[in-house]
C-alpha cells in the first residue's frame, strides 16, 4: 500500500476515535436528546463537517458508541468465562467485572439506557439495539449450553436462551439500581443470584423443565381455571 494511503487511513481512524471519545463525554454531560453534533465537534476540536463525514447523524454516532461498548463487553465476558471452574461458580468473574465497570464508568451504562429509550421511539435505532442485544443473548446462551454439557444435565436451545434472557435482565436491572443507589446493591449480588439459579436448575428436574418452557406452567394454570 502506498504510504500516502496508509497515512490517510491512519488519520481517519484517529479522527473517528477522537469523535467517539468526544461524543461519549458530551452525551454523558447533556444526555443523548440534549446533545448536538455542534457540541460533539466543539468537544473534539473539529468541524461539524468532520462529524457528518464520519457518522452522518447523531443517531449513527450513538450506534457507533454502543457498538464499541458492547463489543468490548462481549470480548471481556468471553475471556472471563472459565470452563475449568465449577459450573455454578462460573458467573462470578464476569458478573463481578460488570459491576466494577459500572462503578468505574457509569456514564457508559447510562448511555446504553439512553440508547434503549431512543430505540423505543425510532424503528431504525430499535433494529440496531436489537442486534446488540442479540449478540449478548447469544453469548450468554452459549455459556449456559456449555455449562449444561459440563454438568451432565439435559438442556435445550430454549433453556439456554431463557437463561440468557434472565442474565440480561438481572445484569441490566441490577445495573440500574447499582448506578442509582450504589450502597443498596452488593457488588457480588449479580454473580450470587446467577449461581443460585444454576445450582437449582442442575439439581432439580422440575426447575430444569421450568427453564425450558416457563409458558407451560401458565398454560396449566389457565386450564385449571
Amino acid at each position: 500500500m502506498p504510504r500516502g494511503t496508509f497515512d490517510r487511513t491512519e488519520r481517519k481512524a484517529a479522527t473517528r476515535t477522537r469523535l467517539l471519545d468526544a461524543a461519549a463525554r458530551v452525551y454523558a454531560a447533556h444526555g443523548f436528546s440534549g446533545a448536538t453534533l455542534d457540541d460533539v465537534a466543539e468537544e473534539a476540536g473539529l468541524t461539524k463537517g468532520a462529524v457528518y463525514g464520519h457518522f452522518g447523524s447523531k443517531d449513527n454516532l450513538l450506534v457507533a458508541l454502543m457498538e464499541e461498548y458492547l463489543a468490548a463487553e462481549l470480548a471481556e465476558q468471553i475471556g472471563l468465562f472459565d470452563r475449568d471452574e465449577t459450573t455454578w461458580k462460573r458467573p462470578w468473574n464476569g458478573s463481578d467485572r460488570w459491576i466494577e465497570e459500572l462503578d468505574e464508568s457509569p456514564d457508559a451504562f447510562r448511555l446504553l439506557i439512553e440508547f434503549w429509550l431512543a430505540a423505543g421511539r425510532n424503528e431504525q435505532l430499535r433494529e440496531r439495539f436489537l442486534i446488540g442485544l442479540e449478540a449478548l443473548r447469544a453469548t450468554f446462551a452459549e455459556f449456559a449450553a456449555k455449562s449444561a454439557i459440563d454438568a451432565g444435565t439435559p438442556s435445550t436451545p430454549a433453556s439456554a436462551r431463557n437463561f440468557a434472557n434472565v442474565t440480561l435482565g438481572l445484569s441490566i436491572g441490577l445495573g440500574i439500581v447499582r448506578v442509582a443507589d450504589p450502597g443498596s446493591v452488593s457488588p457480588a449480588l449479580l454473580g450470587s443470584a446467577l449461581s443460585v439459579l444454576i445450582r437449582g436448575v442442575e439439581r432439580d428436574d422440575e426447575l430444569r423443565e421450568e427453564m425450558r418452557d416457563p409458558d407451560a406452567r401458565r398454560a396449566k394454570g389457565a386450564r385449571r381455571r
